[in-house]
């Protein structure tokens, strides 16, 4: 998928309150009710076809006060109270045994995670062991999101998980959108999700993702700078460094000196890069979400879920924290999370005012163990 190319979309999530400031610098592009052909993303590849809609067979939804979502909504769908402040939009279906299915789209930033962090999160909501990056490709099926080529992942429990006598079954889809990345998401009883997936798919392929390939209104964003930590290397030529402060929009900091300044990433302000044995490396990542990014707890267990750990509750986090005083009184929230792969995650959030910070380090266990207290160190050192 082409990264950058989502316009329409992305304005149309910021009128649904996605509130994210990143969606804020581009301008929809003038929209058809055309609906994007279903075509194949690549030669070779057979897509998940989507069935063909006709009067009557699905609804646009447009309630007073908001704007019509950038999708058709297929019939039978019925819109849902969004209980979580991390969606953009809630459907969902039931049927008159108590089964359901529960469908979201959700907009995420930088803690988007990769591909296989997502659909090893996805499993482990079902009770399924993870995948390998070599895995990866099998588990996945070519769709056509709007204008965008893409996949659609479908994944069944292998048990009952659902009230201990349903198998859960999700299907799952990820866009670039800009500088964001949006999961459209449907999960429930695995015999009624089976049912729905040619209206899922057909969902995907009506959102309205702009003009494929044009250049006129195509959006120009200025990429975040990359910031050198004190006695750092210097950046690349593409992405001039600059030290810590307002200038640059970040804090002042004392990062460890053998810490490596990283490249420009998306969603990003700062990168680091630590040198560890052999060819590992630790990837150290900041950057900041408005209203939190979803709280403290959903945070926490998005990152659990890329190291193949459970989900948490509050309570046992509450336990499980510790609990750091900044060089200015904030406090921060920290987390150290060791899973069943090879990688390990310290993380740090910083609430901010109606933002928080999120300072993470990734990286294998041992390196991450080694670097705990220069991270430590790091984040005490923040002044916000």
């Amino acid at each position: 998928m082409r990264s950058g190319s989502v316009i329409g979309l992305s304005v149309v999530l910021l009128a649904l309150g996605c509130g994210k400031e990143e969606v804020r610098v581009y301008s929809a592009p003038k929209e058809t009710n055309t609906q994007p052909a279903v075509a194949a993303p690549s030669a070779g590849a057979t897509p998940v076809e989507a069935p063909a809609t006709g009067s009557g067979a699905a609804e646009e939804v447009e309630r007073p006060g908001n704007p019509k979502v950038p999708w058709t909504v297929p019939a039978g769908w019925q819109s849902r109270p969004n209980a979580s402040g991390m969606r953009l939009a809630s459907y969902g279906v039931t049927t008159a045994d108590g089964r359901s299915v529960d469908i979201s789209v959700v907009a995420l930033g930088e803690n988007a995670g990769t591909e296989l962090e997502n659909v090893n999160r996805w499993r482990g909501q079902l009770k399924l062991e993870p995948l390998t990056e070599e895995q990866l490709a099998g588990a996945r099926d070519p769709v056509r999101v709007g204008g965008e080529p893409g996949f659609v992942y479908d994944q069944v429990s292998t048990t009952p998980i659902l009230d201990g006598k349903y198998r859960s079954r999700t299907l799952a889809t990820m866009l670039p959108a800009g500088q964001m990345t949006v999961f459209f998401k449907a999960t429930g009883e695995a015999d009624l999700v089976a049912a729905e997936k040619l209206n899922f798919i057909a969902w995907l392929a009506s959102v309205k993702t702009g003009p494929e390939g044009g250049e006129a209104e195509r959006p120009t964003a200025r990429p975040p700078a990359t910031v050198a930590a004190p006695g750092a290397g210097a950046a690349s030529a593409a992405a001039p460094s600059l030290p810590p402060g307002p200038a640059a929009g970040l804090p002042a900091w004392k990062a460890p000196a053998h810490w490596k300044v990283g490249g420009p990433r998306t969603m990003r302000l700062a990168s680091f890069e630590i040198p560890g044995e052999g060819k590992t490396v630790g990837d150290v990542s900041i950057s900041t979400l408005s209203s939190g990014g979803g709280g403290l707890l959903a945070n926490v267990n998005r990152w659990r879920g890329q190291v193949g750990l459970a989900p948490t509750d509050d309570a046992t986090l509450a336990k499980e924290a510790k609990t750091l005083t900044l060089s200015k009184g904030q406090k921060a929230t920290v987390v150290d999370l060791g899973g069943s792969g090879p990688n390990r995650i310290l993380g740090a959030i910083i609430p901010d005012g109606d933002k928080s910070w999120f300072f993470k380090l990734t990286g294998p266990d041992a390196l991450v163990v080694k670097e705990r207290e220069n991270f430590l160190g790091w984040i005490q050192s923040v002044g916000l």
